[in-house]
């Protein structure tokens, strides 16, 4: 539904202004892919090991260093994938320590819409 799918987007915006040092960047795209749309939120901030990728969607995971100087939950991510996967749908995640992560996921579109 459109609030989950909403949500999602807020969330993925808000992880990328918590963890983009001040002058970075945050991008945000929508590319349709068939039946699909496939968003992404991009940002320069201080990315994700690659070992602990998977792991941010996890329950109360926080990681890496910078996760000790913010404050949140560690259920974002988690309520993200959720609600992705309630349309048929995934969500996954490119980044690189020191360079900036890429959340993408993919939603259904209905015709007309």
């Amino acid at each position: 539904d459109e609030r989950k799918i909403r949500q999602v987007v807020l969330n993925l915006l808000s992880n990328a202004i918590k963890f983009t040092p001040e002058g970075g960047q945050i991008g945000v795209a929508a590319v349709p892919k068939g039946g699909s749309v496939e968003v992404s939120v991009s940002d320069t901030g201080v990315g994700i090991a690659p070992e602990d990728q998977e792991a941010v969607f996890e329950e109360f995971r926080q990681v890496g260093t910078a996760a000790k100087k913010v404050e949140g939950t560690g259920l974002g991510l988690t309520l993200c994938r959720k609600f992705v996967e309630l349309h048929g749908r995934r969500i996954w995640v490119r980044s690189q320590v020191g360079v900036g992560s890429t959340f993408t996921f993919t939603i259904p579109v209905r015709c007309g819409e």
